[in-house]
């Protein structure tokens, strides 16, 4: 989603900075020669080539299911924007609270890797789920992965929490060598 908002950005910027260079070379056209048509496209032929065109044209209502569902989908985006945050319990009635889903990971990772076994881990955390990737140290598993699931199982419940999110773990033993 992020990527998306960044690209979806970074093209209406480039659509204002081309129009503003438009207006600008009109601006400069107009100063410069005071006589001339302002437009650099003729205005007959755009009157002639627009007259010909209706609003029951197949092009034209092309063109406005495009824009509708342009529009939607930047609502859309919009009222999704910021919904990444994991609310908690509020302390006071004019009090809201929320956290990052990087905090919680963070945290439910430090626990993680401080059990005995892990040699690494990897978290990643939502708002409706903690995924935990971790590796052994050793070849042979053993009771890491129920261990693990417990350790992240209870730092979730330890937290004021709104949603109690759904704790997986996935633990790979370590290559032999």
């Amino acid at each position: 989603m992020r990527v998306f908002v960044r690209v979806l950005t970074a093209l209406l910027g480039l659509l204002a900075l081309a129009a503003g260079l438009l207006l600008v070379v009109e601006a400069v056209r107009a100063a410069a020669f005071p006589g001339a048509d302002p437009l650099p496209v003729d205005r007959a032929t755009l009157r002639e080539g627009l007259a010909g065109i209706s609003w029951r044209d197949t092009a034209v209502r092309t063109g406005a299911a495009v824009t509708a569902v342009i529009g939607l989908l930047l609502i859309l985006v919009a009222a999704r924007a910021g919904r990444g945050y994991i609310r908690l319990h509020d302390p006071a009635p004019e009090v809201v609270v929320v956290t990052r889903p990087r905090a919680l990971a963070r945290m439910v990772g430090h626990l993680v890797r401080e059990q005995d076994g892990v040699a690494r881990a990897s978290v990643v955390a939502r708002r409706k789920a903690v995924r935990v990737n971790a590796v052994s140290e050793f070849t042979e598993v053993g009771d890491l992965e129920p261990r693990l699931r417990e350790t992240a199982r209870a730092a979730t419940e330890e937290l004021p929490l709104v949603t109690t999110p759904k704790v997986s773990v996935a633990v790979k033993p370590a290559r032999k060598r």
